[in-house]
Formats: C-alpha cells, structure tokens, sequence
C-alpha cells in the first residue's frame, strides 16, 4: 500500500450482550480474519482497539485503501458493526504543550 493509499477508518461496535468471554473472542477472530485478509492481498491493518466499558462500546481503528476491506474483515470475525467511519488522526508536536520555563510566572498585584 503506497503510502497516499493509506486511510484510517473507525469502526464502533455495540457491545451490549456480549460477555467478557465472547468480547475476548470476537476481538481474536477480528485479527485473525485480518492476517487472512492480508495473506489474500487486501492491504488492512488493525491499529487499536478502545473499549469503553461504562457505555458497553468499542472502536476499533483500521488503516485500509476503503471502508469496504474493514467491512469485509467485520464480517469474516462474524462482529457487528454500528459504523465506519473515515477519519484523520494527529499526534500534538511538543511546541504546543508550554514547558515549565515558558509559563510566565504569576505576579501579585502592587
């Protein structure tokens, strides 16, 4: 995949119902169908996985050439999706977190 092929797509699941064992499950079926996905020459990469408990959700975040390869490796994991979203993602570059030496100090007033 050359690298302007590249796209990051985000897929929410619904996890109600599903016990810890079945979560466990779907998520290492999910990988697999991905490996075999790759070994057929699709080009998709399961990047992570954020699983929000309290809300009983999970996305997933998969870079792929469409959103139609990380449907497909859904399917194959027999995991329902709620959606797919194509999205961007950045990583804050140091200049736009202030160090300590650039925090101008308090002063009180006179």
């Amino acid at each position: 995949m050359a690298e302007t092929d590249r796209r990051l797509f985000l897929v929410e699941h619904d996890l109600r119902g599903l016990t810890s064992w079945q979560l466990a499950s779907v998520h290492r079926a999910l990988g697999e169908a991905v490996r075999r996905e790759n070994q057929r020459g699709r080009q998709i990469r399961y990047v992570q996985r954020i699983y929000a408990p309290a809300e009983q959700r999970c996305l997933c975040l998969f870079e792929a050439t469409g959103p139609d390869s990380v449907r497909s490796v859904n399917d194959i994991a027999q995991f329902p999706l709620a959606r797919v979203l194509a999205v961007l993602s950045s990583v804050p570059d140091d200049s736009s977190v202030p160090d300590a030496s650039s925090v101008p100090e308090e002063t009180s007033p006179a």
